[in-house]
């Protein structure tokens, strides 16, 4: 399995209900670059993958907008369910790519996540681990690698729970891979969050 043939699928159909604005949209102050925070997300991806999916809600055009500078790299997946939770928007992502090997799976909100950590996580997938995952003090975190024996799991998941249900389900089969910092546990979802960023 080469990187090229699993897919980075990450999350941007959330509706920011806590920050009160399009979170992704907003820009923040983060190591010296003051850019919108989807940006900021999707850079440590770039550095590690050709090519990136970005699942969006259907009304997408400031979210496109946005990301006009890699635009060329990023593959724009429009949920149509994304309403109806995370599940409904992941399920869309795998279904996009599912001729892929294996997909590494992040969250937009997440831009604390290292180009290393993406790297760690690929690096077990393609020494075969069925799932890999961060963990930091015992605990895991985000984002979360998955073989291609698990497409259908992924395809048909629904709700707001996400993958959790499937590396619970199968959780002996989780290569952890452990990590040096609380990056991995560090999303933005209200406008004190920006704080941690600092």
């Amino acid at each position: 399995m080469e990187t090229a043939e699993i897919a980075a699928v990450i999350l941007a159909a959330g509706k920011s209900s806590r920050f009160g604005a399009d979170k992704l949209l907003t820009e923040v102050g983060y190591k010296g670059v003051r850019q919108p925070l989807i940006l900021h997300a999707l850079a440590p991806w770039l550095e590690v993958f050709e090519q990136i999916h970005l699942v969006t809600p259907i009304n997408n055009q400031e979210l496109l907008g946005v990301c006009r500078s890699v635009a060329g790299r990023v593959n724009f997946i429009k949920a149509d369910k994304s309403d109806l939770g995370m599940g409904h928007s992941l399920a869309a992502g795998i279904q996009a790519t599912q001729q892929a090997k294996g997909w590494l799976i992040g969250l937009a909100d997440m831009p604390m996540i290292t180009s290393d950590i993406l790297e760690l996580l690929v690096s077990e997938l393609k020494q075969g681990a069925a799932i890999s995952a961060p963990f930091y003090h015992g605990k895991r975190g985000h984002p979360v690698a998955f073989s291609n024996q698990y497409r259908d799991d992924l395809i048909q998941l629904t709700g707001d729970v996400g993958a959790k249900t499937i590396v619970q389900a199968h959780e002996t089969l989780v290569q952890a891979v452990n990590i040096d910092t609380p990056s991995i546990f560090i999303d933005i979802d209200t406008q004190a969050d920006i704080s941690l960023l600092q």
